[in-house]
């Protein structure tokens, strides 16, 4: 039997996702602390949307419908 070694890309394929997990549940109760009408700052906003194409290209959250009511 040959033993693979494992590179750079397969740790990444292995521990983005769960620290991609870790990071969205960061931010999550980030937001839950915070108002509702708060205003976020440069850096969160940047944040949250890097976070946020992160998780649809990897599955975890499809994007939402924006509706009128």
């Amino acid at each position: 039997m040959k033993t693979r070694k494992t590179g750079k890309f397969g740790k990444w394929m292995v521990y983005g996702p769960i620290a991609l997990e870790l990071i969205g549940m960061v931010r999550r109760t980030q937001k839950a602390k915070r108002g509702k009408y708060t205003k976020l700052r440069k850096r969160d906003r940047a944040l949250d949307f890097v976070l946020g194409q992160a998780e649809r290209r990897l599955g975890k959250r499809t994007a939402t419908k924006r509706r009128w009511f």
